[in-house]
């Protein structure tokens, strides 16, 4: 049974808790999102837009109490929270002015006819099941653009974040949306299944581990459901020259412990080649002692607590694991004497490229730094891996740069930054790392019917 509760992740003392639904409740649930549904189709698409604005809008206003709200729920320092949220309203504003455009009829060659076009209508009822990482902006990136779309809502967000999932949807209601059309639901995890049984929910998108999605993807296929899944993520930041090893050892710190390292596409392995390995590695060990780890709302906060006790026990397993396999922590990667569920940054080298630690992705706050002989061996590393999310290369040639993210295997790769999103650029993984794409226009294409029409004389 899914127990929904606020546990402060940086006392460990259970705030609040939530009653779970029954399955026997959950059918009235569909009901209410499916009548929603016929009105909201039908809702013109510049009214649609306007409620995403006011909700923009909204979350700006409510900044301070929604980061607030996520840095109890699950730990993130409030500068991280109130930038996430600035995200989510970015995410409104861009899908209110952008759907009209992507959705409007692609016209195609007549081919015969006096006329062949495509018209993208909504679908129905969608079920989102969304983790705690990034709790507003991971609802945001899959519902907003298909509100625009036409489609409704069932979403299931993280067990640990029930008054920010609930708080979503009292925004989007007090900026004019129906009732029906967006519900947050205090759904059991094994109730999926009757969910998408139900022939009026049309498709399932999800954003979390990779048994999950597997659960899930069984579960959508065999009932014939449309489905996006983003999944883990093993993600390789690969330095190729720079002329400032300390500054970018620094950079790549940040990244990877921001969240405290719980983001599906921080840089979970560092390849510097060997000229500059030692200095990065020495830079690199510098700025993980420097880490600040405290409480959510400590201005002087860089690092603040793991989510949960679990999570924060698993990531330190996973580093003890790598390190009885020949790993070599460098600085870090203790737990914290303190309440909540605190650790130090670690930093990790010498990681066998093909061991556990060097496979699977840890999700939490691990540096793990390795050594390329050349620019070959740096991409062969880079592509040592079943998942397939984000990558960087990071040099100051950028035609050498752009070369090189080509050949890498993922689903986004960038030079010299890393864990970018936006609203204007495609979001999404290849092989363990899940498949489909939100955001820009993929988002507005995904839970569509792409439906032909061609017009002929008699």
């Amino acid at each position: 049974m899914s127990k929904y509760a606020l546990t402060n992740a940086n006392t460990g003392e259970v705030e609040q808790t939530f009653e779970t639904l029954t399955p026997e409740q959950l059918p009235a649930i569909i009901d209410a999102a499916d009548e929603a549904f016929t009105l909201w189709k039908a809702t013109p698409i510049g009214q649609r837009g306007k409620v995403l604005r006011t909700f923009a809008d909204l979350v700006d206003e409510n900044a301070d109490e929604l980061a607030d709200i996520i840095g109890r729920e699950m730990g993130k320092p409030l500068a991280q929270g109130k930038s996430e949220l600035e995200k989510v309203a970015r995410t409104a504003r861009w899908f209110a002015d952008k759907a009209p455009i992507h959705l409007a009829p692609t016209e195609l060659e007549a081919s015969g006819a006096e006329r062949t076009y495509v018209v993208h209508q909504p679908l129905g009822v969608l079920l989102g099941v969304m983790p705690w990482n990034f709790p507003y902006n991971q609802i945001a990136r899959f519902v907003l653009p298909n509100l625009m779309v036409g489609n409704t809502i069932l979403m299931k967000q993280a067990s640990i974040c029930p008054v920010s999932s609930q708080k979503f949807q009292e925004l989007l209601e007090e900026a004019g949306l129906p009732r029906g059309v967006y519900t947050n639901i205090y759904m059991d995890s094994k109730d999926t299944e009757k969910i998408l049984k139900d022939f009026r929910v049309k498709g399932v998108s999800l954003t979390g581990s990779e048994g999950a999605g597997a659960s899930i993807a069984s579960i959508a296929g065999e009932n014939l459901k449309r489905q996006v899944l983003e999944l883990g993520g093993n993600d390789p930041f690969v330095v190729l020259d720079t002329s400032d090893v300390k500054k970018l050892a620094q950079q790549a710190v940040t990244y990877r412990t921001t969240n405290a390292g719980q983001v599906c596409t921080s840089p979970k392995r560092i390849i510097v080649l060997e000229e500059y390995y030692d200095d990065f590695v020495a830079a690199a060990k510098e700025a993980v002692e420097n880490v600040t780890v405290g409480n959510y709302d400590d201005p002087n906060t860089d690092m603040g607590p793991m989510s949960s006790e679990s999570a924060r026990d698993d990531v330190l397993k996973q580093i003890q694991d790598a390190v009885a396999n020949g790993a070599t922590l460098v600085t870090g990667g203790e737990k914290l004497d303190r309440p909540g569920w605190f650790m130090s940054p670690a930093l990790l080298t010498d990681v066998d490229v093909e061991s556990e630690a060097g496979q699977e992705e840890i999700f939490g706050p691990v540096v793990n730094v390795f050594k390329a002989k050349d620019e070959e061996d740096a991409l062969r590393i880079a592509n040592a891996t079943e998942f397939g999310l984000m990558a960087s290369v990071w040099t100051e040639d950028l035609e050498r740069g752009r070369l090189f993210a080509e050949r890498i295997n993922a689903g986004m790769t960038f030079v010299n930054k890393h864990m970018e999103s936006e609203p204007a650029f495609p979001f999404g993984g290849i092989n363990r790392s899940g498949f489909g794409r939100e955001n820009e226009r993929w988002a507005l294409r995904e839970f569509t019917n792409e439906h032909l029409v061609r017009v002929h004389k008699q």
